[in-house]
C-alpha cells in the first residue's frame, strides 16, 4: 500500500511540474505574440499612408514604367534615393533584405546589360520587393510569379528562367 501511495504521489508531483512548466511556456509565448501584434498594429496605423505610397511607387516601377511621367520619376536619382530610404524605414526585415538585394544588384552591375537574364533578375528583384511590401501592408502574400504574370505577356515561355532567379534569391519560401 505504501508503494502505491508513493507512485501516486510521485506521478502527481511530476504531472503538476510538467503542467506548471507548460503553462509558463504558453504564457510567455502568448505575451510575445500579443506584444508583436500590438507593435504591428500600431506600426500599421501610424504609417499606413506612407506604406501605401511606397507600395504604389514600387508597383508603378514594375507596371507603369512605360508612362512618361513614371519613367521620368524613376530616372531621378533623388526620387529613387528617397524611395529606397522610405522603404527601409517603413518595411519589415524581409522587405529590407529584398531591398538590399536590389541595391546590391545595381552596385555590382552598375548598368543592366542587354542580357535577358539581367532584365529578368531586375523584374524579380522589383516584384520581390512589391510582394513583400504588400505583405507588410495587408498581411497577405502574393507570389512573385503571379505578380509577374500581370506584367509579362509571355510568362509561360520564361517561367523556368524566372523560377531559377527566384530560387537563387531565396524568395520562394513564402
Amino acid at each position: 500500500m505504501n508503494d502505491i501511495l508513493k507512485i501516486i504521489f510521485t506521478s502527481t508531483v511530476v504531472s503538476a511540474g510538467i503542467n506548471i512548466l507548460w503553462k509558463y511556456y504558453e504564457s510567455q509565448k502568448s505575451f510575445k505574440n500579443a506584444k508583436y501584434m500590438q507593435i504591428t498594429n500600431y506600426y500599421r496605423e501610424s504609417s499606413g499612408k506612407d506604406m501605401h505610397k511606397i507600395l504604389e511607387s514600387w508597383t508603378q516601377m514594375l507596371f507603369l514604367l512605360d508612362k512618361p511621367e513614371v519613367k521620368k520619376k524613376m530616372e531621378s536619382q533623388t526620387y529613387i534615393s528617397k524611395l529606397i530610404n522610405d522603404t527601409y524605414l517603413y518595411s519589415s526585415p524581409e522587405t529590407c533584405k529584398r531591398l538590399a538585394n536590389y541595391q546590391q544588384f545595381f552596385y555590382n552591375e552598375k548598368e543592366i546589360s542587354g542580357d535577358t537574364d539581367d532584365k529578368f533578375e531586375v523584374l524579380v528583384l522589383v516584384a520581390g520587393i512589391i510582394v513583400s511590401l504588400k505583405h507588410d501592408f495587408t498581411g497577405d502574400w502574393v507570389s512573385i510569379e503571379d505578380t509577374l504574370k500581370v506584367k509579362l505577356k509571355d510568362m509561360q515561355n520564361v517561367e523556368s528562367s524566372i523560377d531559377k532567379i527566384i530560387k537563387k534569391l531565396e524568395y520562394d519560401v513564402q
